[in-house]
């Protein structure tokens, strides 16, 4: 009546019901248990208590809906947006499908497709990372009984962009009023655009010359230790605000202490991009708001920092993130060895 399959070492009772398998998980035990479990499972389905014939596949619009009402409970807003973008594209491609009919050679396909669509194979694997992911937790919920195994692209590795001293100085340069701060603060912290937009005066300290920065992605915080430009910086827009429309610099109101940066009514500015791509054009760089994160980092592991130190800097969960500038390191203990005399 039922088949004993075991999966990765898991034990699962398959019925045939009207030539559609419905499978019955029993756990990860030993096979005289097993059988002893399908056999009284065997006698629950005779007497119709299992309520196999009820069960329906999981199609695919229907677990996504579930999924994503678990985002909005668990994930940064940002994710989320992300992941409606990567959902869209799997619902165009895979069709209202049953979900355990999205095997690997089907997802071979979606890369293929991706790759036909003129999509970067770097951005492709993010794609790829959010349907793992999901796939997961259908695993987890146990709308599927066995996850497909999923292959990344090949991305070749390169070091992180960042910008030279002449660089970033002459980007200031260029620089509106209102952005100018923005940049110096960038370049001395380190910081996500987003843990930056949403910095408040009361994460600041300045008797103790340090920044408390809730991070956007991992919403964890660290602290940001203040140098002698950063000090100066902070302590000057605590008392003056710089309209982003108008440039005019005026005495902060009440309204506008709540939000670092912000809209003369207090509300906080959601982008800076457009204002940053027209100094970058100005001045003839090329970066967006995260070069300079890289920029930060790069210039403490050239002054002589160590990769720990840069870790807990930015905020990186793992150390193994902090690596991509490890080649920097190399290079300056390569200089370092030149120095010697002999």
């Amino acid at each position: 009546m039922a088949s004993l399959v075991n999966k990765k070492g898991t034990y699962y009772a398959v019925f045939s019901i009207s030539r559609k398998k419905r499978w019955v998980k029993i756990g990860n035990i030993p096979n005289k248990e097993a059988r002893q479990i399908l056999k009284k499972l065997e006698l629950e389905f005779i007497k119709g208590r299992l309520n196999l014939l009820e069960v329906t596949p999981p199609l695919l619009y229907e677990y996504l809906q579930t999924y994503l009402d678990y985002a909005v409970t668990n994930k940064a807003s940002r994710t989320i947006k992300r992941e409606h973008a990567v959902i869209k594209a799997l619902k165009s491609f895979f069709g209202n499908t049953e979900l355990k009919k999205i095997d690997s050679l089907s997802i071979e396909r979606y890369k293929a497709k991706r790759i036909a669509d003129g999509l970067k194979a770097s951005s492709i694997n993010r794609e790829i990372e959010v349907l793992s992911y999901m796939l997961s937790k259908a695993l987890e919920w146990k709308y599927i009984v066995d996850k497909p195994k999923i292959k990344k692209l090949k991305v070749p590795k390169l070091p992180p962009k960042y910008l030279t001293v002449d660089e970033i100085q002459w980007l200031i340069q260029c620089s509106s009023n209102w952005l100018k701060p923005i940049i110096i603060l960038l370049r001395n912290t380190g910081m996500r655009i987003g843990e930056l937009l949403n910095l408040k005066f009361s994460y600041i300290d300045m008797t103790n010359k340090a920044i408390t920065v809730r991070s956007t992605k991992t919403n964890n915080y660290r602290l940001i230790p203040m140098n002698k430009e950063l000090y100066k910086l902070l302590g000057l827009l605590h008392a003056h605000y710089i309209n982003p429309c108008t440039q005019e610099v005026t005495p902060r109101t009440s309204s506008q202490m709540v939000y670092l940066i912000c809209y003369p009514d207090g509300r906080r500015i959601k982008s800076i991009r457009t204002s940053f791509n027209k100094a970058c054009k100005k001045a003839g760089v090329r970066a967006t708001p995260h070069t300079l994160r890289h920029t930060f980092a790069s210039h403490l592991i050239m002054n002589g920092a160590d990769l720990v130190t840069v870790k807990e800097l930015l905020g990186h969960t793992q150390i193994s993130t902090t690596m991509i500038y490890t080649h920097l390191t190399e290079d300056h203990l390569a200089r370092g060895v030149e120095k010697l005399k002999w």
